[in-house]
């Protein structure tokens, strides 16, 4: 078990304050976010048979471990089978030479709507990098907070407000 290089090695008690304090402020910043993309799968019709999934996601990177909160639409475009996602999401990377943020809206559209062509597109997307990890909780915060005030997205895309 201690051999594996990805598993992360908690040796002291500054190390366990660093990740229980990650750990915590990643709950509620994806509570935060998950109440506002609640929020705004009420308040606008995304179609019969749309969708919001919230999800906490665990993956490695290049750099290293990620955390990142994700709140998922899924929807349907007239007169198409395939599913089309709205995204937000907020995460940390965990890097040999810091820590890295990125939050970001994006849509995968297979139809074009509203103002965009079928593709991806980022309707918005911040990163920064070389962060100590207070730094980066802090400007995850921020961006978090960012996030919540993007509220026209989904009429950006050509949905009505309910």
């Amino acid at each position: 078990m201690g051999d594996d290089p990805l598993m992360l090695n908690v040796t002291g008690a500054d190390d366990a304050a660093s990740t229980a304090l990650l750990l915590t402020t990643m709950h509620r910043l994806h509570m935060r976010l998950g109440d506002f993309a609640t929020q705004l799968y009420i308040a606008y019709d995304f179609g019969d048979e749309s969708g919001l999934v919230h999800a906490i996601l665990i993956e490695e990177r290049a750099a290293g471990p990620e955390l990142r909160t994700c709140h998922r639409f899924g929807f349907f475009a007239e007169g198409d089978s395939d599913v089309s996602e709205l995204r937000f999401s907020a995460g940390v990377t965990i890097a040999s030479t810091g820590c890295i943020v990125e939050a970001m809206v994006d849509v995968d559209l297979e139809r074009p709507l509203g103002e965009f062509g079928a593709d991806v597109h980022a309707l918005d997307l911040e990163r920064i990098d070389q962060l100590s990890p207070r730094d980066a909780l802090s400007h995850l915060e921020e961006q978090v907070t960012a996030l919540c005030t993007m509220g026209d997205v989904p009429n950006r895309l050509g949905f009505d407000a309910r």
